[in-house]
């Protein structure tokens, strides 16, 4: 197996992770289920997560290998959160909550910023994760419950382009081009080439 095909491998398991938690959480979040209704089932996936992320490290997928660590801590901390809340046990207000999902909408907003290359799909799901944190930022801070919903249904369709992600790994295995770049038409080369 070369190195495109184990890179093709890490991002289809690990984006399909990131969407099935984040479906998990979402559907809590836009009203569906309560919060913390099935949430254990997620612990594996994050564990999964983490392990993709240093797969990811190590076949040069820099951008995949921080969306992995940076899911494998949010939702990690977001599963831990959720039995707390689930046994009545919680140490902070629901402004901490606003503050927390402020900071991981800043940090996907950044990762956001520097993914333009790697293409539409990988940019979209990071847009959508900053947008998800964003709303229930403000859902938490403003304490209306519309805008959690609206953050619940953001990262509904923000699970669903990981998702895409993992299925474009799979519809194109075998490409020798470099797959975290999505290029079309002819390659331009430098003048200084001629």
């Amino acid at each position: 197996m070369d190195r495109n095909s184990k890179a093709a491998v890490v991002s289809t398991v690990g984006y399909l992770c990131l969407g099935l938690v984040g479906w998990m959480f979402s559907m809590g979040a836009a009203a569906w289920f309560p919060k913390s209704y099935g949430l254990a089932i997620t612990y594996p996936l994050v564990f999964v997560l983490a392990v993709m992320g240093v797969l990811a490290f190590v076949v040069g997928r820099g951008l995949d290998s921080i969306v992995f660590f940076s899911g494998t801590a949010l939702w990690g901390a977001a599963c831990a959160g959720s039995v707390a809340v689930g046994a009545d046990k919680t140490l902070f207000p629901s402004g901490y909550l606003g503050w927390f999902a402020i900071i991981w909408a800043i940090f996907f907003c950044y990762v956001w910023a520097g993914s333009f290359k790697s293409g539409v799909t990988r940019m979209l799901f990071l847009l959508g994760a900053c947008l998800t944190m964003m709303a229930l930022a403000v859902g938490c801070w403003a304490h209306v419950s519309g805008f959690i919903v609206l953050g619940g249904y953001i990262g509904l369709a923000t699970s669903i382009v990981a998702m895409i992600v993992s299925a474009n790994e799979v519809i194109r295995p075998g490409t020798r081009s470099n797959l975290n770049l999505e290029t079309t038409g002819t390659t331009a080369k430098p003048i200084a080439a001629d």
